[in-house]
């Protein structure tokens, strides 16, 4: 696989005439200035990371996403073409104190971040990190952190038996003009507009891709070829998803979403299958073509919508249909087959006509087995981390998020409730993705939070001071409650993090 992407890499760029692009890092907070300035365009907004010069085309300002800082003068020449380069040290570190056990735990990073554009159409970027960490317990028992530290990658221990990871992602950006845009790389991509996705998140490590965006009219029609791993079974098995999202601003402030995604082991039973070319097509639904191809494959659907009312209230939803039967559901038996998952949100950055004030409000529900298949290495997964939720799935959970910018300073207010049905030793009751759903016990009766059902109180308030924007340079200190209840048990931490940390990724750890 290595040695194809490395082919890929020269062809592509022999192809294209090196006539600056690049993408910014995803951004879903409530707190986030670019996210805040982009929904005030009419770009397609559920499609990250954002095209550079999509938002050129918007004619957005982006001068004001930086400040003064020798770093900021520099990035801010890079985008006006006036360097070809930017470079700079990311990394930094964070310390945390569990105040209830005792515990303490952490994470270091040091790297660099290369960018280089050496004309108005083409941008290449990359970033390596070497990551250090200790993490609290719940996520260290999580059954979503399988050797693997979330959002970052597989572990890899060193002498000190600390847990330490190698990150490099990295890309190559080309727009030939207005009407088409290609990005190929290793990294991550968000499909929605919420904080969470129920498509596709920057919830797991980063793998190879390369996507295809056409936008003509008021359609943006994106393709993604991704290659995957699957090491639930602990031998890692190559796994390859080809999805496309159609956007649609049907009229001013409406927008309408489809989407669709197909999973397929790289070896079967009978040969190597390797990349199929029968999901190169473009245009098709992936369902028909996996039945005349005969496959087991897994295919998911789904719809989202987007609605801006008066400029600032902003209501997003999605709705994943992975199999559905509709007799089944009138008939409220509980089938198992019928999977799906639903979100609906709110937010608005000018609350109370504020303009530094931001809230976000989010439902997210998904049924037992959603997400997984009969054949383990098929589940919608990459190294152990779901490639949509952080829980997987039967679970419910309602996101609040609170934000205020003055400035460089920013003080944010986030509470998740959730609440997840877990295995047994015995029973698989579809939470847990990476398992076959052909170990579940019957046909009917099955119903979200079904088997060992958590209840989860997360509490994190951060009041952070951005050093450096073009790096997302921050100084913080967070206090993080975090109360987890079971039939049998009910355990309280209460954590304080200080840090300064170069943010240019999201990782998920509420949950």
């Amino acid at each position: 696989m290595k040695q194809e992407l490395i082919l890929l890499v020269f062809l592509f760029c022999s192809l294209v005439s090196f006539e600056q692009q690049n993408v910014f890092s995803i951004e879903n907070g409530i707190e986030s200035t670019l996210a805040r300035k982009i929904n005030q365009t009419s770009l397609h907004t559920a499609i990250q990371p954002y095209n550079y010069n999509a938002l050129l085309q918007e004619e957005m300002q982006i001068d004001s996403l930086v400040t003064h800082s020798k770093l900021d003068e520099s990035k801010l020449a890079y985008w006006k073409r006036e360097k070809k380069y930017f470079v700079s040290s990311i990394g930094g570190g964070r310390f945390g104190l569990n105040t209830v056990s005792g515990k303490a735990n952490y994470q270091a990073s040091i790297g660099a971040l290369v960018q280089y554009a050496p004309s108005a159409k083409l941008g290449v970027q990359v970033s390596y990190r070497y990551i250090v960490t200790e993490l609290p317990t719940y996520i260290d028992t999580s059954i979503f952190a399988k050797n693997v530290i979330p959002s970052v990658g597989r572990l890899e221990l060193i002498p000190s038996q600390n847990n330490g990871v190698n990150d490099l992602q990295g890309s190559i950006a080309y727009t030939p003009n207005k009407f088409f845009s290609f990005l190929l790389g290793r990294g991550n991509h968000f499909w929605g507009d919420g904080y969470r996705s129920l498509f596709l998140s920057d919830n797991a490590s980063a793998y190879p891709y390369f996507r295809i965006e056409s936008t003509f009219w008021k359609v943006k029609y994106t393709n993604l070829y991704a290659y995957h791993s699957d090491i639930s079974s602990g031998v890692a098995k190559d796994k390859y998803s080809a999805s496309h999202h159609l956007s649609w601003n049907i009229i001013e402030g409406l927008n309408m979403g489809l989407f669709e995604t197909v999973i397929w082991a790289g070896n079967d039973t009978l040969i190597n299958r390797g990349f199929d070319v029968n999901y190169l097509n473009p245009a098709i639904f992936y369902r028909p073509v996996e039945y005349a191809q005969g496959s087991n494959d897994n295919s998911i659907m789904g719809l989202n919508f987007k609605g801006v009312l008066f400029k600032n209230h902003i209501f997003y939803a999605q709705l994943v249909l992975d199999e559905f039967l509709l007799a089944e559901l009138r008939n409220k038996s509980g089938w198992w087959g019928n999977k799906y998952a639903i979100q609906i949100g709110y937010k608005n950055y000018k609350l109370f006509n504020n303009p530094n004030l931001s809230v976000l409000m989010e439902r997210n529900i998904a049924r037992p087995f959603t997400y997984s298949h009969i054949i383990p290495t098929l589940n919608y997964g990459h190294f152990n981390q779901s490639l949509a939720h952080p829980l997987g799935a039967n679970f419910k959970e309602t996101v609040f998020q609170l934000a205020y910018r003055k400035n460089k300073w920013v003080v944010k207010e986030q509470a998740n409730f959730i609440a997840f049905g877990a295995d047994t030793s015995a029973v698989n009751y579809g939470g847990d993705i990476f398992k076959s759903y052909a170990d579940r016990v019957g046909e009917y009766g099955h119903k979200i939070l079904q088997g060992n059902t958590h209840r989860i109180f997360y509490n994190k308030v951060t009041v952070s001071y951005t050093l450096v924007d073009a790096i997302k340079l921050n100084a913080f200190t967070a206090v993080e409650l975090r109360n987890e209840q079971t039939k049998n048990t009910n355990i309280t931490d209460l954590f304080i993090h200080i840090g300064i940390a170069t943010q240019l990724w999201n990782s998920y750890r509420d949950f």
